[in-house]
Formats: C-alpha cells, structure tokens, sequence
C-alpha cells in the first residue's frame, strides 16, 4: 500500500528562519522569508523561489546554502559567508552558475557535477549542499541527498530492490565520516534513478503526482531524527509499475 509514502509526505518537516543569517543585513531583500513549519508546501515554494530568482540573483543562491545548512547552526553562517564571497573574488556571476547546473541537469554526470561544484569553491569533495541546486532547479528529476537518505538507502534497500528487481536498484553510499563525498557519485546517481521510477509509481496508485523530490522527502522523514528509533517510519515497498 501506498499509504506510508504519503503519510510520510505529509509529514515531512524542515522548518528554516533565514532572517537568522548573520549577514542578512547585507542582502537588502534577501534572507527575509522564514519557514516556521518547513512542510512540503512552504519547502517547495522556496524551491519556486530559486527557480524564479536563481537566474539573475547570486544571493538566491546563497539563500539555499543556508537553507541547506540551518540544521548545523555552527557551519551555516560561516560556509554561506565564505561561498558568496568566493562568488565575488572569483567573479562567479548567475550566468556561470546557471549554465553549470543546466549542464548537469540536462546530463549527469561526474564530470558535470564536478564541474558545477568547483564553482563553490569548496575545499572538500563533500557533495550534499552543490546536490540541492539540482533538485530546486528540477524535482522531477533530481532529488537532494544527504547522510539522512545514505543510511535509509542502507537500512532498507534489500526490501525495496527486491519488491522491484527489474527496476532501478539502491546501492549502498560510501561514507566517510560524517559526510557523503565524491566516492559517492555513483551510489547518488543510483538513488536519483530510483527516486524517479518511485515518482511514477507513486503518481499511478495515490491521488497526487510526485517528483523524485518528493519521494527524497518522505524518506528523510521516515528516517527519522538523531535519536532512534530508525527508520522511524515504515514505509512500504512497492512492486512494479
């Protein structure tokens, strides 16, 4: 039964005050919206958001660093700070930024993502914030990913690979410490695949049309939070299209 997804949909949470930013003074207009529920409708306006600013304002682009990154209250000021200044020192306008991420939208691969993530100047391979951009910019197609979703993914994926054993399978994430790195890659690419052909599944046995977004949703809600039990919610496998 479908029911435990959108139960799980449903449920899901993520509550973000972007006026917290220590530097919002310095973006008139920007880092004014807070999301005091963060539940699927107000998360996918601020994608609409993105989507709609993202083109011409580097600062929608910031906004999403730190709205990736508000539940780790002792990065997120500092990670946010160091990438728009990056942007500015390295002359990273929306132009770059935009034709980078269309790149990887329209194929992904390692070598498209690297190059979208090299823009972030990051000095780590660490994938999960550059992995937001394209599930803002197309949730159809392209879910976040994140330590959350690695550990569902290696908890459940027997029951779900076999309810489907034809279909897109789930392989377990490589993790190195507390984050998902580039050694990842093909474990995320895995997961987007499978994300996808849940959407359609979903979209066929329950009243609403899912995004391979959507499905990533319900499983970071089903995990649960960092106390146990996990997964917290059952959610069930689901057979063929």
């Amino acid at each position: 039964m479908p029911d435990t997804w959108t139960t799980a949909l449903a449920s899901y949470r993520y509550p973000v005050r972007l006026s917290e930013y220590v530097d919002r003074n310095l973006h008139p207009g920007w880092f004014v919206h807070d999301f005091l529920i963060g539940d699927h409708g107000q998360t996918s306006r601020f994608e609409e958001r993105f989507r709609e600013l993202g083109s011409s304002n580097t600062e929608a682009w910031i906004e999403v660093v730190y709205w990736k990154l508000y539940s780790q209250p002792m990065v997120r000021n500092g990670t946010t700070r160091k990438v728009f200044k990056g942007f500015n020192e390295r002359q990273i306008g929306c132009s770059a930024l935009n034709e980078a991420l269309s790149a990887y939208v329209a194929t992904p691969t390692c070598e498209s993502f690297n190059d979208l993530r090299a823009l972030f100047g990051f000095n780590t391979s660490a994938i999960a914030i550059v992995a937001t951009f394209p599930a803002f910019f197309d949730p159809d197609a392209h879910p976040m990913v994140d330590t959350r979703i690695a550990k569902w993914v290696e908890a459940c994926m027997n029951q779900h690979n076999a309810a489907d054993p034809n279909g897109p399978q789930l392989s377990k994430f490589p993790l190195r410490g507390t984050v998902l790195t580039m050694s990842a890659f093909d474990a995320f690419q895995d997961w987007r695949r499978w994300c996808i052909h849940t959407a359609k599944k979903l979209t066929t046995r329950t009243p609403m049309t899912w995004r391979a977004r959507d499905v990533e949703m319900a499983v970071f809600h089903a995990w649960g939070g960092r106390r146990g039990p996990h997964p917290s919610v059952y959610l069930n496998p689901l057979g063929p299209i």
